[in-house]
């Protein structure tokens, strides 16, 4: 056997190796971006329009847009600044290790708990007729919804997404922190830094 036809087989081995990695690709990415794509120059009919990249001007599809990006805005900076204050905690601030352990679990956990199922859990635990809900209106007397809060509401959708968003930059920051060599705290407090800075 020569040696062209030796790499020649290892290649094929080689492709057919990723295949199944390729067509899941084709199949759930790329063919249904494609199919958006090119749908969106066609009305119902089947004929080809520029109406419905036209129709993205539209005050309601304008209104959607803006929320959407309001709601990550919100939900970013507030998971940013409250997952940092939780990892600085419980690297820097001197928390017994159990806590450390806990949290840490509990963030791999929730930091994985999005989309669909997060939704759902949401729906069940604080909709109207949410678990959350009920108990607070049967055994204290307490209308959730009678404050004005819902849950499809801009402060709704904040709290929901951050419910994975304070996990996940737990998760990132505390091996960051982790880092912070001792050395460099005590230099900056010896050239005048305050421990904020």
């Amino acid at each position: 056997m020569n040696t062209a036809n030796l790499i020649d087989r290892r290649k094929i081995v080689d492709w057919l190796g990723i295949a199944p990695f390729m067509i899941f690709a084709f199949m759930f990415l790329i063919l249904p971006t494609l199919y958006l794509v090119t749908g969106a120059f066609f009305n119902p009919a089947g004929e080809f329009t520029f109406k419905n990249i036209a129709d993205l001007a539209h005050p309601t599809i304008l209104s959607a847009y803006w929320i959407s990006i309001k709601v990550s805005v919100a939900s970013s900076l507030g998971g940013a600044v409250i997952g940092f204050m939780l990892a600085w905690a419980v690297v820097l601030g001197g928390l017994p290790s159990w806590i450390r352990s806990g949290l840490l679990t509990f963030s791999g956990v929730a930091s994985n708990f999005a989309g669909v199922p997060l939704a759902f859990a949401f729906i069940a635990t604080l909709g109207r007729t949410g678990l959350v809900t009920l108990l607070l209106r049967e055994w204290f007397g307490f209308n959730l919804y009678g404050t004005g809060f819902n849950l499809l509401s801009f402060l709704g959708l904040t709290i929901t997404y951050m419910f994975f968003q304070i996990p996940l930059m737990v998760l990132i920051l505390t091996p960051a922190l982790d880092g912070l060599k001792k050395e460099w705290r005590e230099a900056s407090e010896i050239l005048g830094a305050s421990t904020w800075q």
